[in-house]
């Protein structure tokens, strides 16, 4: 594997962004820099620094997306690029990101050359003045648009490319891009719910949203969730085997599952059992994307209530109302039918339903600003709400490695 160079340029806080098909699998993650460590409330990081903090640093999730054999889409620095780091990554897994300003620079041709024979995926930053032209165009596989409206700009797409759209915000402009040729989709569009007419939740998403309801009681019995666990041979099986992994090094065997709850701790178990129970009831790739989502939601605002004494709202609450916010996405239901499974407030019942009458709505407008990259909506909430806009970046990101590894830690268990 190269070396790669270590500077403080490498510690950056960062955040995947799925690229789907338009049959709602999964061809890759963009990997981007959102933060640096090292800066001020504006960072100014460039893009072209991420493939080294990725390769250089413990990157929570990148094993879970190298096992699944997803692309990695990273942008790099020319000097990476001469140096050939991107080989730190298997080919099949690695997608390089070039820049307009990269794609005009002869020196890196031979390097470029070299990776894309040896299986590498190249993809051009789409560029209508400098990338038609570029020496680099014929060795790339993939063209990235900034945003959905670039499609038409492209016209004819040419031969043996695949294009990504990326800030594609609903299904309708996801099928116009389609007709154009367009075929990777990046952008909030899989957030929306499609609500399947007539469609009845299977006895198994029951099951589960019934042990939910059990687990989020403010006061449970634990003699009794133990009882219920352990009739579930799936989850007692998961919850006995994460135990009794290394991770934990129990000097003795873990046999069940009250002793489980007891040794782990309850708010443990429970954190455990809330991912691998969303898990169980999203089905496919897309419904896997929101539920990550809904565990960074939530840890966002329970660590945003947590660290700031000024709201009356209480962070197990807010994790919930994070959790929930995307439940009607995963199980192609209404809102409306999904909140009667709910152990919520009729004010966070409201939250869900988008009304924007309740007390929740700064801070759900905060949440979708950092979700949306939308700097100028996201500069205004925190103003309103006078949070430092630094210390809110860094507690963004650390929610989403949270749900990563929580989410990992569930399915893998």
């Amino acid at each position: 594997m190269p070396a790669v160079e270590s500077s403080p340029t490498n510690l950056h806080l960062l955040t995947r962004n799925p690229i789907f098909t338009a049959a709602k699998t999964v061809w890759g993650y963009e990997i981007q820099t959102t933060a640096s460590l090292t800066s001020g409330p504006h960072p100014d990081v460039p893009q072209t620094n991420v493939g080294a903090a990725v390769i250089s640093g413990d990157y929570i999730g990148l094993n879970t997306i190298l096992a699944r054999n997803k692309k990695i889409l990273l942008s790099y620095t020319r000097e990476q690029l001469y140096k050939q780091v991107p080989y730190a990554f298997p080919s099949q897994s690695s997608a390089i990101l070039i820049s307009a300003e990269q794609q005009n620079d002869p020196g890196l041709l031979p390097a470029l050359e070299q990776m894309a024979a040896d299986g590498h995926t190249i993809a051009l930053e789409w560029n209508s003045r400098l990338t038609p032209a570029s020496e680099v165009m014929d060795m790339a596989a993939v063209l990235c648009l900034s945003s959905p409206e670039l499609g038409a700009e492209l016209g004819a797409i040419p031969g043996g490319k695949t294009v990504i759209a990326r800030n594609v915000t609903s299904r309708e402009e996801l099928e116009s891009l389609q007709r154009l040729g367009v075929t990777l989709f990046q952008g909030r569009f899989f957030k929306t719910p499609e609500i399947i007419p007539g469609k009845k939740l299977s006895s198994h998403q029951n099951s589960r949203l019934q042990i939910l309801r059990v687990i989020e009681d403010e006061s449970p019995d634990l003699d009794l969730l133990a009882r219920t666990i352990q009739a579930d041979v799936s989850l007692s099986y998961r919850l006995l085997t994460y135990l009794n992994s290394p991770t934990f090094g129990f000097m003795r065997k873990i046999d069940s599952i009250r002793q489980a709850i007891t040794l782990l701790g309850w708010i443990n178990v429970r954190n455990w059992l809330r991912a691998v129970l969303l898990a169980d009831i999203a089905q496919g790739e897309v419904q896997t994307e929101l539920l990550h989502l809904s565990l960074w939601r939530g840890k966002f605002l329970e660590q945003t209530v947590a660290r700031h004494d000024y709201w009356d709202f209480k962070p197990d609450e807010m994790f919930l109302l994070g959790m929930f916010s995307l439940l009607d996405a995963i199980l192609g239901i209404p809102m409306t039918d999904a909140l009667a499974f709910l152990p919520l407030n009729d004010a966070q019942k409201k939250a869900l339903r988008g009304e924007n009458t309740t007390e929740y709505m700064p801070l759900i407008a905060l949440m979708l600003a950092f979700e949306d990259h939308d700097e100028e909506s996201l500069d205004k909430v925190l103003q309103e709400l006078n949070l430092e806009q630094g210390t809110m970046r860094r507690m963004h990101c650390e929610a989403g490695a949270w749900a990563a590894s929580i989410l990992d830690v569930g399915q893998g268990a």
